[in-house]
């Protein structure tokens, strides 16, 4: 059985790999913390995609998972769109802000995120603002 992927820039997607062993304890599972290129917030957004795709791509091969959660929402806003370009054979599952379950929620019309700059700076998570 081919193994779930859970990626991060540091260790916060551990809490994802704990639910994901809770709903599927049968699966085998790697974690891969970014811990060389941590953290990702001081890096500059093209060097930072194009060590991303890179750095997937090793772990495409060394993993060949059935599927790639990235449990980051830096990484998410930024590179999923790209990873999937990239390697389109593969499944990417992104964490991005909870912004439309959060707008579906609100009594008041006020959502708060907390996020990187960089993640609320993006256009991926300025359009889930817009669209929700």
């Amino acid at each position: 059985m081919k193994p779930i992927l859970i990626f991060d820039s540091g260790v916060g997607g551990l809490t994802v790999l704990r639910e994901l062993r809770v709903l599927a304890p049968d699966r085998r599972y790697v974690y891969v913390a970014d811990d060389a290129a941590f953290p990702y917030g001081a890096w500059e957004e093209p060097a930072l995609l194009k060590h991303m795709v890179a750095l997937f791509g090793d772990l495409i091969r060394a993993y060949e998972p059935e599927i790639t959660v990235i449990a980051c929402n830096t990484a998410s806003t930024l590179a999923i769109n790209a990873l999937r370009e990239a390697y389109p054979n593969e499944i990417f599952v992104g964490t991005v802000p909870a912004i439309k379950p959060a707008a579906e929620r609100t009594r008041s019309g006020v959502v708060a995120v907390l996020a990187t700059p960089g993640t609320v700076k993006r256009q991926y998570t300025r359009d889930l603002i817009r669209d929700y």
